[in-house]
């Protein structure tokens, strides 16, 4: 009824996961006693099933539900990890794998709900798991997930008594159309509208004397202020903050908040990241405010995840010390803590929800004090949460279309922008082809000022066709135009392997930051370069392009080709430019001389 076996009997790889008739038929039923128990009440639940009776499903009810069970590619049980299968299902939702133990044994589990029995059955064309109940396809939205699960009762009351729910209940963008021709096949089939919540459980609010939603109100006026007191759907009201600061545009399963290793990339990660060296990313939430969420490898906490992780004694703001270091809790661990606890989902139509350890609070003297005062490096492409809702970031390669991501301009016609995967830092980053004229916005960084540098890939010898770019900030030119043909070996840039140097290249960063270039950082290998530490390929380099006041508001960065691009031809054929990450590094860190800026 799903139309599928005509495609199952061709060649490819899949995986599907397997309940058996009984297993369906009970699940038909329990669906439908779900729907008719609620149906009356002030919040009726819709699962799509109406009737007991297997055969009186809807043709759309069966293809959802066939479809859920079907990933295109091969997995084995060996390559489950904690967190989402690096490719969604046929109904482009994520499948979140965690374990659970009981006396008798040990089960994977698919969002918290279906236990694999008995896998890894090889066959032509794919892999199949037997599985003990079909998977439950979540048509909630993110708020109503929250409120389907009494323990984040308080957190749900935040969100109905300011209207939130409202904001993270879309989950499509109908206006975007797919373009035709030959870029058009690799461009995105849709544009789904995603959303990442950290949650605290009511027990965790208990902890700091909260227990209604006055308590809450008192407790987020206590940080954010009485302005607009009472007027809790207005965005400048304490409690909308609170909660507000707790979104982010997106879906960030907790195997790729940082980059890790899954699915698709296991094999570049192991080549690329060089062990011992923190994982970490920033992401603007939907208060307008910037959370960076840590995963400490240099620590003895390397197993966990933080939010607004603290590497002072002490933080800049005592009264933070119980709200930095948030840990976001994995789906395994979080289902044991207790009982009520254990059949929790964190997946939604429109996102996926983290249970948090502490209450998470955004302080603006702690965040630019502390978290925030340090050199910030932003990966490009974790920047637009366009990729990450639609399974591109971390995944595959993509053409952009123009309006695609809102953090995106693009000028004139003959300007692609595509994302590529295991490239560089992060694994990816953002190529450029063509006459490429295009722009990204700038996350809300704190208001101070900033040297601003670029990643860079560069030749190892002089290039006999010239390639210029300009670089704007908020649409004025920015510095002189940026030769992209200069050689590494070259007196313009002046690269020289440490080694070969008499002092480890301390004096020869200092020449190089004279020249306005610096080396790539010494926390990941280069690609390019039989993998490498990026610090010693004379490929990788930084580009110092400017120092600049920022102050609070939008800001953009415009890339903008001069010259003609190097190669005719196709699009595939014609990449002029590759942009990884950008770096934010607050002028006291770099002039202090008592303490030289790391290389890491």
């Amino acid at each position: 009824r799903a139309q599928l076996l005509s495609l199952l009997n061709t060649y490819g790889q899949y995986t599907l996961f397997l309940p058996d008739n009984n297993a369906v038929e009970k699940y038909v039923q329990e669906q439908d006693s779900i729907y008719h128990a609620t149906k009356d009440s002030d919040d009726p639940v819709w699962t799509g099933i109406i009737s007991p009776l297997f055969e009186d499903l809807t043709d759309s009810m069966a293809i959802v539900i066939a479809r859920t069970h079907l990933i295109e590619k091969n997995y084995h049980t060996a390559e489950f990890g904690e967190g989402a299968i690096a490719k969604w299902n046929f109904n482009d939702r994520s499948l979140v794998v965690s374990y659970k133990v009981t006396d008798e044994r040990f089960y994977i589990m698919l969002n918290n709900g279906s236990a694999i029995i008995d896998g890894d059955y090889d066959v032509e064309n794919g892999v199949v798991h037997l599985i003990d109940k079909p998977i439950n396809s979540v048509k909630t939205t993110i708020a109503e997930q929250i409120a389907t699960h009494d323990f984040f009762g308080l957190f749900h009351s935040a969100m109905l008594a300011t209207g939130f729910a409202d904001r993270v209940a879309d989950d499509t963008d109908f206006s975007y159309k797919k373009p035709e021709g030959e870029l058009g096949v690799l461009a995105p089939n849709k544009k789904y509208i995603r959303f990442t919540a950290f949650v605290e459980p009511d027990e965790v609010f208990n902890k700091y004397g909260i227990y209604t939603l006055d308590d809450l109100k008192t407790f987020a006026e206590k940080w954010y202020g009485s302005e607009e007191k009472g007027n809790n759907r207005n965005p400048k009201n304490a409690l909308y903050k609170f909660v507000a600061y707790h979104f982010v545009e997106g879906e960030l399963p907790y195997n790729r908040i940082v980059y890790s290793r899954s699915g698709s990339n296991e094999d570049i990660y192991d080549k690329i990241f060089i062990p011992g060296y923190d994982l970490y990313n920033y992401y603007p939430t939907m208060l307008g405010k910037l959370m960076k969420v840590l995963k400490p490898l240099s620590t003895t906490e390397a197993q966990n995840i933080y939010i607004n992780y603290n590497k002072r004694d002490l933080p800049y703001n005592f009264e933070m010390r119980n709200h930095l270091d948030v840990r976001i809790i994995e789906l395994t661990e979080f289902t044991q803590m207790d009982k009520k606890y254990a059949d929790f989902v964190p997946t939604a139509a429109n996102g996926i929800i983290h249970p948090i350890d502490k209450i998470l609070i955004y302080n603006e003297d702690e965040m630019v004090g502390n978290i925030l005062n340090e050199r910030i490096r932003l990966d490009v492409a974790s920047l637009q949460p366009e990729l990450s809702s639609n399974n591109i970031w971390q995944t595959e390669f993509k053409y952009i279309p123009d309006g695609y991501c809102k953090g995106i301009k693009k000028y004139g016609t003959e300007n692609y922008v595509m994302y590529s995967i295991g490239r560089a830092y992060m694994c990816d980053g953002i190529s450029l082809s063509n006459y490429y004229d295009w722009a990204f916005k700038l996350p809300p960084l704190p208001s101070k000022t900033y040297e601003i540098r670029m990643s860079m890939l560069i030749s190892t010898v002089d290039n006999t066709k010239k390639h210029h770019f300009q670089i704007y900030f908020d649409d004025k030119v920015c510095g002189l135009p940026i030769d992209h043909s200069v050689s590494a070996f070259g007196e313009k840039v002046g690269w020289v392997d440490d080694s070969r140097t008499y002092d480890d290249g301390v004096e020869l960063d200092k020449q190089m930051r004279n020249r306005g270039w610096m080396k790539a950082p010494d926390t990941y290998n280069a690609y390019y370069e039989r993998y490498l530490p990026a610090r010693h390929s004379p490929l990788y380099v930084r580009k110092i392009i400017t120092s600049k006041h920022l102050v609070d508001g939008e800001h953009w960065i415009r890339f903008r080709l001069l010259t003609t691009p190097f190669t005719g031809g196709d699009f595939n054929t014609t990449i002029t430019g590759f942009l990884d990450y950008i770096e934010f590094v607050p002028l006291h860190i770099i002039n202090d001389p008592t303490k030289p800026e790391d290389r890491h």
